[in-house]
């Protein structure tokens, strides 16, 4: 990691020569608190898509990537305090404070829509700082080859030695204008943590690992078995989210976003696809839910008319309500079994699953279900005939399992039992 840094510093040394976002946008100071931030903003979208540049990095490191983004949603590029054209402040400053002036930004610059961060390396601890202390307000992010706060201790495992020549090496290196926030980033090495304890809640992200070994370099961190420990550290992050994509590439150096600015682009656009995927199942979860809440209500006005000897009144109520609803087999399955066995009401239980075997005449499982409501109202001879359909059907389908088709038979017996004991 030290010569990822030493590659950032070396490059924002002359950072002010790469081409500018070529992107139409708008480019202006942001005031916050303490300060001014160096912004441009570009694009429209159901998305604002946040770029957080490396170590001493400004913008401008996103002009191969950017542009591409602003055709599915707005992006945002900033350089952090003392980086390009941001001033600077009195003194250094932390991570954390790195993660305030973002969310003033955020604040000062109003943005509205759902946020998707994009971080390179030290970009990458301000996404997660971000996202633990703000987790409402970010639908999903994307780490670049990013940094790891437990990477130096791992390698100490190793070779401490080593470890240690590189932290001086990097030092020497770096020009005095950065030796301050080099220390503030040396003090989350040694203490192996960042300073947010809180987990990031589950949501669409991805990881992009560089694992390409460079020649000549002096730097031990950049080796391979080096390396290698980098990518277990990102696997076991991507390990933690359910919705998630580690991408590894060894054609990339760490800027991935100049070697190989594809992958980012593409990555950025699967975590938004992802994000509409899961806004997507969320409506439809709702829209469950308001229709089983709507079904429940049927369900009571059906139970009084069971009560008031409307018998036939109940059974179109709820027939309609069913038809309207647009239950699978298995919604209306599970609900005829909450009537049987949890509320106990087996009148209502056997008009739902009636239905079922209406709706789904194939179905094995259907004429099963209705044959257990119609022993529950002991009509043994016409649960017998459901149970005797439900196994035709079920020997018939190459998928139904033996253990279906023996609880089939062990209900058929059932009702031929309570028949002959009649």
């Amino acid at each position: 990691m030290k010569y990822l840094f030493a590659l950032i510093l070396i490059g924002a040394l002359n950072c002010f020569g790469v081409p500018a976002v070529s992107a139409q946008g708008t480019e202006k100071m942001v005031p916050i608190n303490n300060g001014q931030l160096h912004t441009l903003e570009a694009g429209d979208g159901p998305y604002t898509v946040i770029f957080e540049s490396g170590f001493m990095s400004d913008l401008s490191v996103w002009h191969k990537v950017a542009p591409a983004i602003t055709k599915h949603a707005k992006i945002v590029l900033y350089s952090r305090a003392g980086i390009g054209k941001s001033p600077a402040r009195p003194q250094a400053l932390n991570l954390s404070q790195h993660t305030e002036e973002l969310k003033q930004l955020v604040e000062a610059m109003q943005i509205k829509t759902p946020i998707i961060l994009v971080g390179h390396s030290y970009g990458g601890w301000v996404v997660r700082e971000f996202a633990a202390k703000y987790p409402k307000q970010i639908a999903g992010f994307v780490l670049v080859d990013p940094a790891n706060e437990t990477l130096e201790v791992e390698l100490k495992k190793m070779n401490p030695e080593k470890v240690i020549q590189d932290q001086k090496r990097l030092e020497n290196m770096a020009p005095p204008a950065a030796k301050a926030d080099l220390a503030l980033v040396q003090k989350i090495f040694d203490e192996a943590k960042l300073p947010t304890s809180s987990a990031i809640p589950d949501m669409p992200m991805a990881i992009l690992t560089s694992t390409q070994v460079t020649r000549n370099n002096p730097f031990y961190q950049e080796t391979a078995p080096a390396l290698a420990v980098k990518r277990e550290l990102h696997a076991r992050l991507f390990a933690q989210y359910s919705n998630g994509t580690h991408i590894v590439t060894n054609q990339s150096s760490h800027h991935i976003q100049f070697d190989e600015p594809h992958l980012v682009i593409d990555t950025i656009n699967l975590v938004i696809t992802n994000i509409d995927k899961e806004a997507q199942k969320r409506e439809r979860q709702i829209a469950k839910q308001k229709a089983r809440q709507t079904m429940m209500a049927e369900l009571e006005k059906a139970d009084a008319l069971l009560n008031a000897n409307k018998a036939q009144d109940a059974r179109s109520t709820l027939n309609e309500a069913l038809k309207v609803s647009q239950f699978s087999e298995a919604e209306i399955n599970q609900l005829g079994f909450d009537m049987l066995e949890k509320a106990k009401k087996p009148l209502l239980a056997e008009i739902v699953l009636a239905y079922n075997v209406a709706r789904f005449p194939q179905s094995d499982n259907a004429y099963d279900s209705h044959g257990e409501a119609l022993l529950a109202l002991n009509k043994f001879e016409e649960a017998k005939m459901q149970f005797q359909h439900a196994l035709r059907l079920g020997k018939a389908n190459p998928q139904r399992s033996p253990k279906a088709l023996l609880g089939y038979e062990n209900n058929l017996k059932k009702a031929e039992q309570a028949l002959s004991a009649k």
